[in-house]
């Protein structure tokens, strides 16, 4: 069966008994993520990480990709303005939620796919992604039919809130990661992300990192190797 996404598949020491799903961000490439990639390797135990390539050429640089267009709703990217309020940035992100939803049922299907390669049940799966990628791992996790074994968002906020509660049928353990000087992802919108995540009844963590801006580090993948070898956040 041919792979809805081109993807590159990695196996850490030891024999493979977990699944991580670690998914680029807009304007991105599974290379421009090589960093994390390689950092979270190094510490895991016993896992495969595979890492997708976003299907369409991105709006913004026709050498990158994205899962979906931000520009639809949000043509002057004012999401990144420090002026923007942190309720416009959700209501336009929240404005994206079909294509969210759309993209999370592609992704679902590919994750099906993998599993039965790889030959890895739900339980020890685990997707991870950063910026847009972080967005998407979130959406793909709740209305995941299956519950997986967690969830991590480096970078990331709620979108598609709306349409997103009502679709939610999930509730796997969730990482939040997050730079204290994102200004792409403005650090300032976790608190809400939080606040929804706490109302709709989602088991969480988050770990903030100081001088971090959009990108992410050695601790965040420490973090994030923790949470996939020991179920701990």
């Amino acid at each position: 069966m041919l792979s809805k996404f081109n993807n590159k598949c990695y196996k850490s020491k030891g024999n493979p008994q977990k699944l991580v799903f670690f998914i680029h961000g807009y304007n991105g490439t599974p290379e421009a993520i090589d960093y994390a990639v390689q950092s979270l390797l190094d510490k895991l135990e016993d896992a495969v990480v595979c890492v997708p390539e976003a299907p369409f050429v991105c709006e913004k640089n026709s050498e990158n990709k994205q899962w979906l267009s931000f520009y639809e709703e949000d043509p002057d990217c004012r999401f990144r303005d420090t002026a923007t309020s942190t309720a416009e940035i959700f209501d336009i992100f929240n404005r994206l939620g079909k294509s969210f939803s759309q993209t999370a049922r592609e992704m679902n299907a590919f994750i099906d796919e993998m599993q039965q390669q790889w030959k890895i049940v739900d339980k020890n799966t685990f997707v991870a992604g950063f910026s847009q990628g972080a967005m998407l791992s979130l959406y793909t996790a709740l209305i995941r039919k299956g519950e997986i074994g967690g969830c991590i968002m480096n970078a990331g906020i709620v979108a598609g809130k709306d349409l997103l509660a009502r679709e939610t049928v999930s509730r796997p353990k969730i990482l939040l990661l997050h730079g204290e000087d994102d200004a792409t992802v403005q650090y300032k919108t976790l608190p809400t992300t939080l606040s929804w995540l706490a109302e709709h009844n989602l088991s969480f963590r988050c770990r903030t990192y100081p001088a971090l801006a959009h990108r992410m580090n050695d601790e965040e993948m420490q973090a994030a190797a923790d949470f996939i070898n020991h179920g701990s956040f």
